[in-house]
């Protein structure tokens, strides 16, 4: 069973997850945070600006989306 989030309990990254693509399910945003540090940017996600953050986050969602 996959756990759906409200508002409280994320972090900052997860939030933003999930207001840049629609996204609640908590194994989904913990995914696609994954993949925005391992494919999408190579790095931690502390240097990136909001924008940048939020363009991750989708492309992320398109990569997981096709695997």
């Amino acid at each position: 069973m996959t756990a759906s989030v409200a508002s409280g309990g994320l972090s900052f990254y997860q939030a933003l997850i999930r207001g840049a693509t629609g996204v609640s399910d908590l194994e989904h945003i913990e995914r696609i945070e994954d993949t925005m540090r391992n494919v999408v940017f190579h790095s931690t996600l502390s240097w990136q600006t909001r924008e940048q953050l939020e363009q991750g986050a989708r492309e992320a969602l398109q990569i997981i989306t096709l695997v």
